[in-house]
């Protein structure tokens, strides 16, 4: 006995391919496929209208106004999905990488973080005993539970009463050579990509096969975050797909 047709099972997967003769496509538009997807929803509706006489059912109907709208929520995002399906705005190389909690010892009530030769942004300073927060100031000699820094180098300065203290500094510094780099742009309303997606929930594939939705033009929404104590980071967002130049909205494919 074969199977059943139109069955599917699984989460499916999400294709984009960022459009590059139209919206606000990032620098060379390049297809992708968004990552560990968790589950996938969209609608397809239509108004309906109801014409009604003086009885209780109407004598007619019909479909007015017609939407697509969806959602998918997936567990990896990176910086290329973020510029070719969501903002358009261009990748850079390098990053600006946070360290959380580096040891260090005041032994002489001064010391040089690790990356201070390239250091950006002080997030602040700790007692390692304790987990009390030293207070910054923006000049001058510090007291006893102070701190200063300079920026240039990356030396913290403390008081000579916490000359041989140990705390955690947490900083960030600018890596050239590793990692990547968006910076949003604020654009004028109605800027972004239009993209082609193409969703599948397949089942057995590839026989007897699954169904497929492909929408050529869709704009995608928010990306939203959702961290756990004790579990994977999970992304989500939006999408609405509309007819676009060629006129059509949507092609459903069945692989049978």
């Amino acid at each position: 006995m074969s199977q059943l047709a139109g069955l599917g099972f699984g989460a499916g997967f999400v294709l984009g391919a960022p459009q590059s003769g139209s919206g606000n496509p990032a620098p060379n538009p390049t297809p992708t496929q968004l990552g560990v997807i968790q589950n996938v929803k969209f609608t397809i509706s239509g108004d309906i209208k109801s014409l009604h006489g003086s009885n209780q059912y109407p004598v007619d109907t019909a479909v007015g106004k017609r939407t697509i709208k969806g959602s998918f929520e997936f567990g990896q995002l990176t910086n290329n999905v973020i510029s070719q399906l969501f903002l358009g705005d261009a990748i850079t190389t390098g990053v600006v990488a946070t360290i959380l909690n580096e040891a260090q010892v005041a032994v002489t009530s001064s010391f040089t973080v690790t990356h201070g030769a390239n250091f950006a942004i002080d997030y602040g300073v700790v007692y390692q005993a304790t987990g009390i927060p030293l207070t910054w100031i923006p000049s001058g000699t510090p007291s006893a539970g102070q701190y200063k820094v300079n920026t240039v180098t990356g030396v913290y300065t403390l008081s000579t009463a916490d000359a041989t203290a140990a705390v955690f500094v947490s900083y960030s510094w600018t890596d050239t050579a590793a990692g990547t780099t968006i910076v949003a742009g604020n654009h004028q309303m109605g800027w972004g990509p239009i993209v082609a997606l193409d969703v599948l929930f397949p089942y057995d594939a590839p026989t007897p096969g699954g169904m497929g939705f492909y929408f050529p033009n869709a704009r995608l929404g928010k990306i939203d975050v959702t961290t756990k104590i004790d579990d994977y980071t999970m992304y989500g967002t939006d999408f609405e797909a509309f007819a676009g130049p060629n006129g059509s909205p949507f092609t459903a494919y069945n692989a049978f």
